[in-house]
């Protein structure tokens, strides 16, 4: 009996110490396990705020890309813009220039009818002075005019621009007979101005030739020697032609020339005029 009583209480102790020895157990499970839901609680906290970086990030970035793409289409537009504007100043411009330009038109227009007005009624004036009268003319605009305008007025004009450079041309004669070499220059050229098939024109070149050999501008006088030269088809003044030209080279320290010039005139004009002051003057040059 006292043994079956001790067995009971050995049996009873074992099991109390297994019951100690598993509870143990269990509270090093429950504390192993309270470590890992703490590890997985932390862990699941870190996802969470990296979850929530990422997400803002991601927002973040997703208004970046809209800002960026925002402008390049503003920039895009800006540009877009701004060439329509400069095309609309250049279109402006443009549009400024014409209608100056048919400002200017009708002006013009407006201008030359009423100075044709007033020229008509000085073509009608005998008294009027025929200079003024084509210098007025030449001055207008030819296109403003009609064609009836045009033919009467040319006509008219043609007529007086031959009889003022007949004028002209005995004014020049005039002066360089009397010595005054300047004003018969400026009487020439006028003569030649109003009317460039100017039946004279030879002897206008030859007398401004000589003209400006007597005011010593020698080289200005070779050209119109030249040309008097050229044209003098009756051979009417050779030989002073090639005396003259002989001169202003002689002048103008070109002795070759100066001399073949004088040789024509001893050579061909022994009977001229100029004859012996040609040879004496080659036979200076020699």
């Amino acid at each position: 009996m006292s043994k079956n009583k001790s067995n009971e209480n050995k049996q009873l102790v074992t099991a109390r110490v297994e019951d100690k020895s598993f509870n143990i157990k269990i509270e090093s499970h429950l504390d192993r396990v309270n470590v890992s839901l703490n590890n997985y609680t932390q862990l699941l906290s870190g996802l969470e705020r990296k979850l929530f970086l990422n997400s803002i990030l991601s927002y973040v970035l997703f208004f970046m890309v809209i800002i960026s793409v925002l402008y390049v289409v503003f920039n895009e537009r800006s540009r877009s813009l701004t060439k329509e504007n400069m095309n609309l100043n250049k279109s402006i411009e443009a549009n400024d220039k014409l209608v100056i330009s048919l400002r200017d038109e009708i002006n013009g227009y407006k201008n030359t009818k009423r100075k044709t007005k007033i020229l008509l009624e000085e073509f009608l004036n005998t008294t009027s002075d025929p200079k003024k009268l084509v210098d007025d003319f030449e001055s207008l605009d030819k296109s403003f005019f009609s064609d009836v305008e045009k033919i009467f007025f040319q006509d008219k004009v043609d007529k007086l621009k031959i009889k003022l450079s007949l004028n002209f041309y005995e004014n020049g004669k005039n002066y360089f007979q009397a010595n005054s070499y300047n004003k018969a220059v400026s009487e020439f050229k006028e003569s030649l101005k109003y009317n460039q098939k100017n039946p004279y024109i030879n002897e206008i070149n030859f007398y401004m030739g000589v003209s400006y050999i007597r005011m010593k501008r020698y080289p200005e006088s070779i050209p119109f020697l030249k040309e008097a030269l050229v044209n003098n088809f009756d051979k009417k003044r050779a030989d002073d032609i090639l005396y003259y030209l002989g001169m202003a080279y002689d002048r103008t320290s070109n002795k070759i020339k100066a001399k073949e010039y004088y040789r024509k005139v001893v050579q061909q004009y022994s009977s001229g005029d100029k004859y012996w002051e040609a040879k004496k003057r080659l036979n200076a040059l020699k």
